[in-house]
């Protein structure tokens, strides 16, 4: 019965008091030491390393291979276009949309997010706001990224700035005019975030620390180590003059020793084994790109087509994310702010990066023109979004219950059609040309398995020369070339498309 009065008390209190119960203040959060005001990052390598200051990850940025991956991983980002939707579908919505597109235009949008982006590797990114006033709205005069290095957080995770006058505790910063994009954590208690260059401290460390071993051994192995011998009764005068000569073998052309003495050539034996360190750095370089891309085929050589496109996959869905976390904490912060202080009541609108790589066009008019023969027909929407502007309809397409006619193709009536239809009608060419019809046919039905061809050719003279009643045919074809050539010289509409007013009818095109 206690137990169930404790819980319901407990509820109550929750009901009544919606704050957080399990926040990090007043020394609550047990895996940071209790040292003053202002919050610690809990990143190991800062704290014992170095000393909680963000300085020890600059040098990192020196490493060829780091600066070359953190710039296609920004790069793939800000190469990128950006649009600006409305947060909703009205008049005062869409008015706000135009509004955020002139701003970000203006501001240089791109270089923004890029400085921002390096909160990827830091673990956060702090930006000031520099507002301006344009008749009634509020705009953006500037957004300007700051050294991270400069500010701190507090246990209510409010953002302090260090000044000379006051290290220990900061000054309060206002939220609203600030932007701090904090990423890499896998919790809400840590306000620093976890940058990369958490994970690149060590591989870069070893790369740096092969590299000198590898130095020496080049200049160890390169050439022989020259070894002097003196007698035992050899002054100290004489040791050194034998030393000099020693160091003198790698810069002088001869050298002399003193006699009693003699200097030998050691080489490293063949087949001794020593450490590879080509395969260290190697090794670190390919440790680097997995850290920052996820993958190593978009800097390294790969060894398959399969294996490549899987990695192209993974570089596709990171980059990918990174604008969607940088471009959600944009819209969630300083947009909304001052959206809401221009459109009050109106949802905010939001800016977005194109990331999709747009479709083969190639693939496109394929796939396209299989759907045009199964009986399907694209919408100009639907064009203009897979091809872009620039392409209109030829002809008006055929009827619902006509034929299909191909992708690349287009119906339209002719005048001359007509002509020939009508000459025909009325003409009759069927009766015309039946007597000719017939002999062919019966020649036809006439050769055999046996036939020859010299038959075949004796048969065909006989049938060329053979009397008929062609007159007809011979009539109506005369007639049919007078029509079509009256029509020609009268101006006849080739095209019914060319007549003003759709009329498709043919001058002189009238019966014999």
């Amino acid at each position: 019965m206690a137990r169930k009065t404790t819980t319901m008390r407990l509820r109550a209190v929750r009901m009544r008091n919606p704050m957080e119960l399990s926040g990090i203040g007043g020394g609550r959060d047990i895996t940071r030491p209790w040292i003053g005001p202002l919050l610690e990052p809990t990143d190991p390598i800062l704290r014992t390393r170095g000393g909680g200051s963000f300085d020890i990850y600059k040098p990192i940025l020196t490493d060829p291979q780091v600066k070359s991956v953190m710039t296609q991983r920004l790069s793939a980002v800000t190469s990128r276009e950006w649009d600006v939707v409305p947060g909703e579908d009205t008049a005062r919505g869409r008015r706000a949309a135009d509004w955020l597109r002139d701003e970000l235009s203006a501001m240089k949008f791109d270089r923004l997010t890029e400085k921002m982006l390096w909160g990827l590797f830091y673990g956060y990114s702090v930006a000031e706001q520099m507002f301006r006033r344009d008749g009634r709205l509020w705009g953006w005069e500037e957004i300007r990224v700051r050294d991270r290095v400069r500010f701190r957080f507090d246990e209510a995770c409010g953002l302090r700035l260090l000044t000379m006058q006051n290290m220990l505790t900061g000054e309060e910063m206002p939220n609203e005019k600030f932007w701090v994009f904090s990423t890499g954590a896998d919790h809400d208690d840590e306000p620093y975030g976890l940058g990369l260059a958490h994970w690149l401290y060590w591989p870069v460390w070893f790369k740096r620390n092969g590299l000198k071993l590898w130095l020496i051994a080049l200049d160890k192995f390169g050439m022989p180590t020259a070894r002097g011998k003196y007698h035992p009764n050899a002054t100290e005068e004489e040791q050194k003059k034998l030393l000099e000569a020693v160091m003198a073998i790698r810069s002088e052309a001869g050298i002399i020793i003193p006699e009693g003495m003699d200097i030998e050539l050691l080489s490293a034996q063949a087949g001794s084994s020593r450490l590879d360190y080509r395969a260290l750095h190697d090794t670190m370089d390919a440790a680097i790109s997995k850290i920052v891309l996820s993958q190593t085929m978009t800097t390294d050589d790969g060894s398959s087509r399969s294996q490549a496109e899987v990695h192209a996959d993974v570089a596709d869905a990171v980059k990918k994310a990174d604008a969607d976390l940088v471009c959600q904490s944009f819209n969630e912060g300083p947009v909304a702010r001052l959206s809401a202080f221009n459109f009050p009541g109106v949802a905010p609108p939001q800016v977005w990066r194109r990331m999709e790589d747009p479709e083969d066009t190639s693939a496109a008019v394929d796939r396209d023109g299989k759907l045009h023969a199964m009986g399907w027909r694209m919408s100009e929407d639907r064009v203009r979004e897979t091809y872009g502007d620039g392409y209109e309809r030829a002809a008006p397409g055929p009827g619902p219950d006509a034929p299909p006619p191909g992708f690349a193709e287009h119906s339209h009536d002719s005048a001359l059609d007509d002509l020939a239809e009508q000459i025909i009608a009325q003409g009759h060419a069927e009766q015309a040309a039946a007597p000719l019809f017939s002999d062919i046919a019966a020649f036809l039905e006439s050769i055999g398995p046996d036939t020859r061809l010299e038959d075949l050719r004796a048969r065909l003279d006989v049938l060329r020369d053979a009397p008929g009643d062609s007159a007809a045919l011979v009539d109506l074809l005369t007639e049919a070339s007078f029509a079509a050539r009256l029509a020609g010289e009268l101006g006849a509409v080739i095209d019914s498309e060319e007549t003003p007013d759709g009329d498709d009818s043919v001058p002189g095109a009238v019966a014999p």
